[in-house]
C-alpha cells in the first residue's frame, strides 16, 4: 500500500499555525450561530470544517518531523 500524501493548506496568512487554527475556530462557532434551528450556510461550516482539518494535519506532520 502506498503512503498517503499529505496535502498542504491554502496560506490563508502569514500567521503562525495554531493562531491560524484559533482563528479558523472562531470563524466557525460564528458560522454555527444560525437563527433559530436553521444553519446559515452548510457549505461554509463544510469548507471551515475542512481547513481546519488541514491545519491540523500539518502541525501532526510538522511534529512528526522533530
Amino acid at each position: 500500500m502506498a503512503k498517503k500524501v499529505v496535502k498542504d493548506a491554502k496560506v490563508v496568512s502569514n500567521l503562525p499555525l495554531d493562531e491560524q487554527l484559533k482563528a479558523k475556530k472562531a470563524e466557525l462557532e460564528i458560522a454555527r450561530q444560525g437563527l433559530g434551528s436553521t444553519l446559515q450556510n452548510p457549505h461554509h461550516i463544510k469548507a471551515l470544517k475542512k481547513d481546519i482539518a488541514r491545519i491540523l494535519t500539518q502541525m501532526n506532520a510538522a511534529k512528526g518531523d522533530k
